[in-house]
């Protein structure tokens, strides 16, 4: 992982100084103050460059780093160009977590001591008011997804508009069953993977690499003599579980996040059996079996967020099936018999013939 950090490093300081104009991508965590310390940059040129007008950012957020710029308001300035080794410290040493209040501090003060918005502080540590305590530990980073705790009065939709989220994403995250919410009820508003999490992925993507983009799948295939010899039911379960803990992502199909018909979808594409993209689509194809006739490769169904078939999953055998699930985040195996999908299970479909296996 440290010789992977200091090849981004080197790729960001590479097209800084290359392009003049470098590009960075925004990580979980980044606030516009530490990105400015990072490339030499002010806060201010960040912002008039970028046309931004809040300090609050998001992951996957691209922004343009200016190539020159003066000082403003003793922020450093961006004569000297950065190496691979003062990037690296300058993310470390300008890296806290939390902020002890002492007397004196104030949120507004606090926000522009670390280049993070009152807003966003308010949201992180789930306050009301601008009032603070001496001793309170104020967090500068969030330690998990982003919440909302229903109000009297609202409902899932002013909810979902009010976070820019399509209501189908907001019942699917928080496995809702329906439209009612109640007053103190905590949402969850985005799919969540910390650090951890990440490193456990890495090698899945690593060893899906070679059938990403496009890739000639046959070929590889007829490369490798183990796979060649498969069947297709094991070739299903092969690259099924090849994609284990890939991030859950609401409407996402590619290895960076993906979502539960995107994820059968690919599986099967890998097979050169093409799927149409949603549950619902899915839901309409193959054979219909019973529970109790369950075969490998078999694709399960269940009724989520929505009346019709919302989620889908691949039968493993033993009353397994694997999918990529919004509540663990990621791509995962749960039984058939959990009551969350006993309770919710509508049917199966088979979608390889006798003739194909």
């Amino acid at each position: 992982m440290r010789i992977l950090s200091y090849v981004i490093a080197f790729i960001i300081v590479l097209s800084v100084n290359a392009f003049g104009e470098g590009i960075y991508k925004v990580k979980r965590g980044d606030s516009l103050y530490e990105i400015s310390k990072r490339f030499h940059v002010a806060v201010k040129d960040l912002k008039e460059v970028n046309n931004l007008s809040s300090d609050r950012l998001k992951p996957g957020q691209r922004l343009k780093i200016p190539s020159r710029s003066d000082k403003h308001d003793g922020e450093p300035a961006r004569d000297s160009k950065p190496t691979i080794q003062n990037v690296k410290s300058a993310s470390e040493a300008s890296n806290p977590e939390f902020h002890i209040v002492k007397k004196g501090d104030t949120l507004s003060s606090i926000s522009k001591r670390y280049g993070i918005s009152i807003s966003e502080l308010k949201e992180i540590n789930g306050i009301e008011s601008k009032k603070l305590k001496i001793g309170q530990k104020i967090l500068l980073k969030k330690t998990g997804p982003r919440t909302y705790t229903v109000r009297k009065g609202d409902n899932i939709w002013k909810i979902a508009k009010r976070f820019n989220m399509d209501v189908d994403e907001l019942m699917e995250l928080n496995e809702l069953d329906s439209d009612e919410l109640k007053p103190g009820q905590k949402l969850v508003l985005e799919a969540w993977i910390d650090e951890k999490e990440l490193k456990r992925y890495e090698s899945s993507i690593s060893e899906l690499k070679a059938i990403e983009n496009g890739s000639d799948l046959k070929g590889l295939i007829d490369s490798n003599e183990a796979i060649r010899n498969l069947g297709i039911k094991d070739r299903i379960v092969l690259f099924a579980k090849k994609m284990l803990n890939i991030p859950y992502r609401f409407g996402g199909s590619s290895l960076m996040g993906i979502d539960c018909s995107g994820y059968v979808q690919r599986v099967f594409g890998y097979l050169n059996i093409p799927l149409p993209r949603t549950a619902r689509e899915q839901f309409e194809l193959g054979e219909s079996v019973s529970k109790d006739e369950l075969n490998i490769g078999d694709l399960v169904f269940f009724r989520t967020y929505a009346s019709f078939p919302s989620h889908v999953g691949i039968y493993l055998g033993n009353n397994l099936f694997i999918h990529a699930s919004s509540k663990s985040r990621k791509v995962t195996i749960d039984s058939l018999d959990t009551p969350y999908y006993l309770k919710r299970f509508i049917g199966a479909k088979r979608i390889i013939t006798e003739s194909e296996q």
